[in-house]
């Protein structure tokens, strides 16, 4: 019987969702290190709401090939793990009830 647990542990932690979990965080991580996150809120600040697109257009697409890439890898798993969550909760859940 342990067998079966050591298997459904091992699934439950390399599955889809807990892959996409490790991969949002592991990018960011990347992106605290590679940039002075504190520095954007400054920085984004100054330019208001109003300037908003114009701010994060200008600041991804002048940034180092890494940060990019970390980017486009949080910007996936985050969009993974929002569509996994709106199947959760749209799909009826079957309770077991024995009798």
């Amino acid at each position: 019987m342990a067998s079966v647990g050591v298997i459904w542990g091992a699934r439950l932690l390399a599955g889809r969702t807990a892959l996409e979990v490790y991969a949002l965080a592991a990018s960011a991580v990347a992106l605290w290190q590679l940039t002075w996150v504190h520095r954007v809120f400054e920085n984004w600040a100054h330019v208001g709401l109003a300037g908003t697109w114009e701010f994060v257009s200008y600041a991804v697409l002048h940034t180092h090939l890494p940060v990019q890439a970390a980017l486009l890898v949080a910007s996936l798993a985050a969009l993974g793990l929002l569509r996994d969550a709106s199947r959760s909760f749209l799909q009826p859940r079957i309770l077991y009830s024995p009798r």
